[in-house]
């Protein structure tokens, strides 16, 4: 238990900083999508932002580059791999490590807990309220991924989720 509680100091201190150099650094950046990740075994965690403008730049990018895969694919029978290509239809990318502020604040941490990842769901908890209190959000479409052992960008939570 100890190792979570200090786990969760340290991913509160580096979300203190984070938020105090947005404010004096980039105090006009609206910030369309915020990730926070840790990499248990380098035992390293990261808070990155992005704008809408860099977000969609990369989705373009990415088509261009995935369409003619998907076109290869798909004209040899190859349905599988080309699933693999599929253009990107959203508008959000979520790839952290081409967010426009890409590690922006970064925490080396002594030693990761073994069950790091509910820490860190509880965290994001907290980490969105923060982010959307003190920070220069997209009010409509703000949203905070969390990474798991299976991606880098995987539970999310969402401003759009909170308006009634």
């Amino acid at each position: 238990m100890e190792k979570q509680n200090t786990y969760i100091r340290e991913l509160d201190k580096m979300l203190e900083n984070a938020i105090k150099r947005m404010k004096i650094e980039n105090p006009n950046f609206v910030i369309y999508t915020a990730s926070i990740w840790t990499d248990r075994l380098a035992k390293v965690s990261a808070i990155s932002f992005d704008s809408k403008s860099n977000s969609l730049q990369n989705i373009d990018k990415s088509n261009i580059y995935n369409e003619r895969y998907y076109e290869k694919y798909t004209s040899e029978g190859d349905f599988k791999m080309a699933e693999m290509f599929k253009p990107n239809e959203s508008d959000r990318f979520c790839n952290p490590a081409d967010f426009e502020l890409e590690s922006f604040e970064e925490f080396n941490h002594d030693s990761v807990p073994s069950r790091w990842y509910p820490t860190l769901v509880k965290f994001g908890n907290l980490a969105f309220e923060k982010i959307v209190s003190e920070l220069n959000v997209d009010q409509d479409n703000f949203e905070l991924g969390i990474n798991s052992n299976k991606d880098w960008y995987d539970k999310t939570w969402n401003i759009g989720n909170l308006k009634v």
